[in-house]
């Protein structure tokens, strides 16, 4: 007798996706259109082994919740890293596993533009783009020659932070031969060796990087983690990417350092967002910025459904998890280690 998943997404996957989930599980979709009641979620969860949230009718999963579905062995969700919508503590007391496939699902298209923003920097893309629109432009002259320039080829690579978007941006620079360093205190041994990095502090990765990636997420520990202090080590002419967060990066130090002329910029994120239609950001030649795209692709959010449904299959065939959203993720997220 297959296990019962209750599943809740009806808005993501592919036919082969729920077919793949189908074949390991009675799949049981929410017979309405509004959110259940604590008390009615306890009641459809009865005699039911799984349950994936990827839609808006299954609310948070508590310790209320845990305690009055017995059957219940693994959850899934994507978007609660910091642990706010699924109590772990309760999870791994009543033996439930908790996934959360945002990262995966999100990582490739995030990776791709930073890449993109590498390659757009390196030709000073903000600066001539403006030039072309007024009829301004200078033919073969990126005017940026004081900065760090030209193909990307061999360059000095620093990234701070190398989770699943660090990891596969790794994989997308190894055709430029880069000298990629990384810091990242909580990276695992297993990654280190098979993608082959080489690790740094913070302060020896801002003294290798010609070119500085900064990617991770927004916890009290990181915030403003890139200052002044860790500009002035990062040096003039260098080139800045964000993709993460925007208060990751202090911001205000950050424009100074542009208005000097001290770097060039790509930046997919800011504080606050959206950006202030004053900003001095929008005005600044060597800033290239978007407005938090860099996760958007939606003909890969089926992405979401499809690893989750993996994720099940692995876990009512025995194999070991790849998404699963641990205390000590929830932990790094909110500072706590």
């Amino acid at each position: 007798m297959k296990p019962r998943v209750l599943v809740d997404c009806r808005q993501y996957g592919r036919e082969e996706d729920w077919e793949r989930l189908a074949a390991h599980a009675e799949l049981v979709e929410p017979q309405r259109e509004d959110p259940y009641s604590e008390a009615e979620l306890i009641e459809a969860l009865q005699g039911v082994q799984g349950v994936i949230r990827l839609g808006g009718r299954i609310p948070e999963l508590n310790r209320v919740v845990f305690s009055g579905a017995p059957d219940l062995q693994i959850a899934g969700g994507r978007g609660d890293r910091f642990g706010r919508d699924v109590d772990l503590g309760a999870a791994k007391e009543f033996g439930v596993r908790v996934i959360d496939t945002d990262n995966i699902a999100s990582a490739p298209p995030v990776a791709e533009w930073v890449l993109a923003l590498v390659l757009v920097c390196l030709r000073n893309g903000g600066a001539v783009y403006r030039q072309m629109m007024a009829g301004i432009e200078q033919w073969a002259n990126a005017q940026n020659d004081d900065f760090v320039n030209g193909e990307l080829t061999e360059k000095r690579v620093g990234l701070i932070g190398c989770g699943h978007v660090g990891q596969r941006l790794i994989e997308l620079l190894e055709p430029f031969r880069v000298d990629l360093k990384v810091s990242d205190p909580y990276l695992e041994e297993e990654v280190v060796e098979r993608l082959s990095i080489g690790r740094g502090s913070l302060e020896e990765v801002l003294e290798h990087a010609e070119i500085l990636v900064v990617q991770v997420p927004h916890t009290p520990k990181t915030e403003k983690m890139i200052g002044g202090r860790e500009l002035e080590i990062l040096g003039k002419g260098s080139i800045l990417i964000s993709c993460c967060r925007g208060p990751v990066i202090d911001q205000e130090a950050l424009i100074d350092r542009l208005e000097a002329g001290e770097l060039i910029a790509g930046l997919d994120v800011f504080d606050p967002e959206p950006l202030p239609g004053d900003s001095r950001l929008r005005e600044l030649p060597n800033a290239f910025i978007s407005p938090h795209i860099a996760w958007y692709a939606p003909h890969v959010f089926h992405r979401y459904f499809s690893c989750m449904a993996l994720e099940f299959e692995r876990f009512f065939t025995g194999q070991p998890l790849q998404s699963e959203l641990t205390q000590r993720m929830v932990d790094i997220r909110n500072g706590r280690l």
